[in-house]
């Protein structure tokens, strides 16, 4: 009987799988090393985030009031929820939330995007200006806010004295007194810390557009309005939509604006959903009525979280080259 020897391409088979096996073994033990390495961290961000959710989740369903130092509460179902549909104060707290997030976003994209394409200019491409402009950024909010308390001041306030030397005005003004004024005030502020990150997001976008795209525009007689329409904005687009998510996540949960400057005043004209949540549970004690608020809340930035995720999965830009490749046809 003869033996059958195996021939070169069948020795070549056996050694490429042998080589696949070993490949998809080493990265299972990495996969499972990297997962071993997480593993105390993940614990801890499920007992420090987890419990929190699912406690406040539960609290939601209560009617739970601090007396004595003890919390007593009985189950209501959805009777804070029902209430949240018919509570003026929430009424009022969701037309600020939309008022200050959608002002503040228009303004803070509208602002940085200038910023960025100063900064992207040849003659301004420094890092001295960069490292400027990052200091609103970089202060600490609850400092940034006190900051603004005292620029605001009407007896010795920075804005009235500088108003009333340049004539806008002839004597100082209470600028948190008027709950629309309150509010448009706070709203800069905010904007005034919040346009350095958002520049620097836009200015990376800006850095990324291959320069021989405005080549072809300059050859084909373009004006830069028409450049930046037909050019800019659509290279930017991914980037400037998670900045709109990500500065809209941040404008509903502002708060330590709201809690230095006004508390909420004058006449709730300051209060959102966020700083109406912190009231209802620590200050009137009402903490079922509070997590059912912060719940609502969490709705929306659980939300809005989810756009930001999709986004950056979905909003891909095609390879710079082959684009360069096709504006030069």
């Amino acid at each position: 009987m003869t033996t059958l020897t195996p021939t070169e391409p069948d020795r070549s088979l056996q050694t490429g799988r042998t080589r696949r096996g070993r490949q998809r073994g080493f990265a299972q033990r990495r996969r499972r090393a990297g997962w071993m390495y997480l593993a105390p961290a993940l614990v801890v961000l499920v007992a420090l985030l987890g419990f929190p959710i699912v406690q406040s989740f539960l609290l939601s369903f209560q009617s739970v009031r601090a007396a004595d130092g003890l919390f007593g509460g009985t189950w209501t179902g959805l009777a804070n929820y029902q209430k949240l549909l018919t509570d003026p104060a929430v009424a009022k707290a969701t037309t600020n939330t939309v008022y200050f997030t959608v002002v503040e976003v228009i303004a803070v994209l509208v602002i940085s995007l200038i910023f960025a394409q100063l900064l992207n200019h040849p003659r301004v491409k420094s890092s001295f200006f960069t490292v400027v402009l990052m200091i609103p950024w970089a202060i600490a909010p609850v400092a940034n806010a006190t900051i603004w308390k005292w620029i605001y001041n009407g007896n010795y306030g920075i804005l009235n004295q500088t108003l009333m030397w340049m004539g806008v005005i002839d004597k100082p003004m209470v600028w948190l007194a008027n709950p629309t004024t309150a509010l448009n005030m706070m709203l800069l502020a905010d904007i005034w810390k919040s346009i350095p990150f958002i520049t620097l997001l836009l200015l990376a976008g800006l850095r990324g557009i291959p320069p021989v795209l405005y080549k072809a525009a300059k050859i084909d007689g373009a004006s830069r309005v028409q450049t930046f329409w037909s050019i800019t904005l659509p290279q930017i687009r991914p980037v400037l939509l998670i900045c709109v998510v990500l500065q809209s996540i941040w404008a509903v949960k502002v708060f330590d604006l709201i809690y230095v400057l006004t508390k909420g005043g004058p006449a709730d004209g300051t209060v959102t959903l966020n700083f109406l949540a912190y009231r209802s549970a620590f200050n009137f004690g009402d903490l079922g009525y509070g997590s059912a608020l912060a719940n609502l809340l969490f709705i929306i930035m659980f939300v809005a979280a989810l756009l930001y995720v999709r986004l950056l999965g979905t909003q891909r830009r095609r390879p710079p080259i082959a684009e360069a490749e096709e504006a030069t046809k």
